[in-house]
């Protein structure tokens, strides 16, 4: 996938791609349940995002463009063309790792979110 050498990203596309992977990894998963191919394509993603790979380069071996478009949702680009509902990113805890932009709330049992990337929880933002 990643092949050493290659032209840097961006940091806004790299943030962008993160915060699109982290919140859609659940879906990703759910929509290959029994295809095993697929689904170990998602887990070395995850891997070499874990890795230090750019979050934007793995969309792109996944299929997927990470490129920022200009439509809005919470002041972050929205990536389309994926067949998914956008992100909500907004609310009060952060990425743990702080590699992408993404924010959420608590679910509606008051469990704190997760990083799906990095399989962490994510981290109360200070008011």
């Amino acid at each position: 996938m990643f092949r050493a050498g290659e032209v840097g990203l961006s940091s806004a596309e790299d943030h962008a791609a993160m915060a699109w992977l982290c919140a859609a990894l659940p879906r990703l998963r759910a929509g290959a349940h029994g295809d095993e191919l697929v689904l170990a394509g998602i887990e070395e993603a995850e891997r070499e995002v874990r890795d230090g790979v750019p979050a934007a380069q793995v969309c792109r071996d996944l299929g997927y463009d990470p490129s920022p478009v200009p439509t809005k949702s919470g002041g972050l680009p929205v990536l389309t063309d994926f067949g998914l509902d956008p992100a909500r990113v907004e609310g009060s805890y952060r990425c743990p790792t702080r590699r992408c932009p993404r924010r959420a709330d608590p679910d509606g049992n008051g469990r704190e979110p997760r990083c799906e990337v990095f399989d962490a929880p994510m981290i109360l933002r200070a008011g």
